[in-house]
């Protein structure tokens, strides 16, 4: 059984390490999930873990992909932003809930078929969207 890692931000910190890291990520798909309505708590909740998981990422995940212009998944990410969407709005195009959290956490490649749906949907080249 799988135990649930809860984070405790009585004191504000940095995402420290890797389960940490897991456990922001998973909270920030149960907000997603629930879809708070803009100026509520959840949603400071989830802009306040959104940047500390960004922040992670970057110190983490090395300079090379910021120096070819990011991730598929930053690409996305950066794409849901500008149009003022949200994770969940890629299950219907990336074939459930499920596919887009394997993706957005790095799990998973996208197919040629979810290539094509987030170029037409999001108007991302599909270069960008090749690891």
């Amino acid at each position: 059984m799988a135990t649930t890692i809860t984070l405790d931000f009585a004191k504000p910190h940095v995402l420290r390490n890797a389960r940490e890291y897991k456990a922001a990520v998973a909270e920030i798909d149960r907000l997603l999930d629930e879809g708070p309505a803009r100026g509520s708590d959840a949603y400071d909740h989830l802009k306040f873990l959104s940047v500390l998981v960004e922040a992670y990422e970057d110190d983490h995940y090395g300079v090379d992909e910021a120096e070819r212009g990011g991730t598929p998944q930053s690409v996305v990410m950066f794409m849901l932003e500008q149009r003022e969407m949200t994770r969940s709005d890629l299950a219907p195009l990336m074939g459930g809930k499920a596919r887009v959290s394997e993706f957005l956490a790095g799990k998973r490649r996208l197919s040629v078929e979810q290539i094509r749906s987030l170029r037409d949907a999001l108007g991302i080249p599909a270069d960008l969207l090749i690891a």
